[in-house]
């Protein structure tokens, strides 16, 4: 939708070209490269529909704005040397045969090469340029500051004050501040030259969650104190040379700070969302796996406080995924399940399902009698293994002695 906005009537291929890719980075990959040529050859042939009929395809003008840019980097590649340069018949050479098998116009070619050789294809100028610029002029170790969001809001004289409550000499600590979008800059003139100044890097604050206080001494009538508790640096006091400087830096960094907090509160959410996301994606896949375990699912709390995985605090009720596990939602205690394929299987101590239903019988599982003597080691002795344990006898009243039961 982008390139429907650039207007590349009544071009040159080679001019338009030179327009269309001011507005681009281009890259370095061949794949991509291919991609911004097949936009700019469909944006051309809509903007000259005339001479898009010189050409017996519409391919062609695809075919030819890739070589113009791979003749572009081999006329003005530093680590290419001027003899192994492409020369014009080199390239009327390639040029051959690609309209649908017939040679393009050799004065058409002719003039593309020469525009290409004498002008180099360059990026448009934008933000980042600025920024390039202001770090190419910084000495000492300073952050990266050429970055595609980065951009310089506005340059700013201040002095530096260490006590506000001690006076010191007009125009000591001298500090020329650089306001980005999301960083502030601290930095000192290193020298003046005829072709520029040079700084060198004090230090700098991040914009994300700082504060500004203005405030006004006997010594310091246009104070700014920053500090930001997110870095664990130390607060930075200024002093302005009038109000009018302190008024206009303020006001740009305020509008900076409310940006920085904006963007890192988007980055949070879309960072939150990403997370919850991939947590979906897990609890399904572990929902799906048909291991004999239980899946807890978002719902209604239970009203037992004594059940731990339907706690408040969790919001979670337990669902059965086969036949051998027990919906225990309605037991007073969490009970273990009586099936053996149960992760949970195990001695069981009461009624199984529904605390309210008496239609199951009481399991008792007898312990086994006290030995009266020791079993032999392995492989001494007999060995016949020992008798298992008798059930226990129970005596009930109504019925003839000596009942088992």
């Amino acid at each position: 939708y982008f390139c429907d906005e650039i207007d590349l009537s009544g071009l040159q291929v080679d001019v338009a070209l030179r327009k269309f890719q001011c507005y681009f980075r281009m890259p370095g990959e061949a794949q991509k490269i291919e991609r911004l040529m097949e936009a700019f050859s469909d944006r051309y042939c809509e903007c000259n529909p005339d001479q898009v009929k010189n050409f017996k395809n519409a391919d062609t003008i695809f075919l030819l704005a890739f070589a113009i840019i791979m003749l572009n980097t081999d006329l003005h590649n530093p680590s290419v040397k001027a003899e192994r340069k492409m020369k014009l018949e080199e390239f009327l050479k390639n040029m051959r045969g690609i309209d649908d098998g017939e040679d393009i116009d050799r004065d058409l070619l002719t003039g593309i090469y020469e525009r290409v050789k004498s002008q180099e294809f360059k990026n448009g100028v934008d933000q980042v340029t600025q920024v390039m610029k202001v770090e190419q002029t910084i000495i000492g170790k300073k952050p990266i500051l050429s970055l595609p969001h980065r951009r310089l809001v506005c340059y700013c004289r201040l002095y530096e004050v260490h006590d506000p409550n001690k006076k010191e000499k007009i125009g000591l600590h001298q500090r020329e501040v650089f306001l980005f979008n999301d960083l502030l800059l601290i930095t000192k003139i290193f020298s003046k030259k005829k072709t520029g100044i040079t700084y060198s890097f004090r230090s700098s604050l991040s914009l994300c969650g700082m504060q500004v206080y203005l405030f006004e001494t006997s010594h310091y009538q246009c104070g700014i104190q920053l500090s930001n508790n997110i870095d664990g640096k130390p607060p930075v006091i200024f002093n302005a040379r009038n109000d009018h400087d302190r008024q206009k830096f303020v006001d740009d960094l305020k509008e900076s700070i409310l940006e920085t907090n904006g963007m890192e509160q988007l980055r949070i959410e879309e960072e939150m969302a990403r997370h919850r996301t991939t947590h979906n994606t897990m609890d399904k896949r572990y929902a799906s796996d048909d291991s004999h375990m239980l899946a807890y699912d978002l719902a209604k709390s239970s009203e037992n406080p004594q059940n731990r995985l339907s706690a408040p605090e969790c919001n979670l009720k337990k669902v059965p995924f086969c036949n051998s596990l027990t919906d225990l939602s309605s037991d007073p205690v969490m009970k273990r399940g009586s099936s053996g394929a149960s992760l949970d299987s195990g001695m069981a101590s009461g009624s199984i399902g529904s605390s309210s239903s008496d239609s199951h019988s009481i399991l008792m599982f007898p312990a086994a009698p006290p030995q009266s003597r020791s079993t032999p080691p392995l492989g001494l002795g007999s060995s016949k293994r020992p008798p298992a344990p008798r059930t226990p006898i129970v005596l009930r009243p109504g019925l003839p002695d000596g009942t088992q039961v």
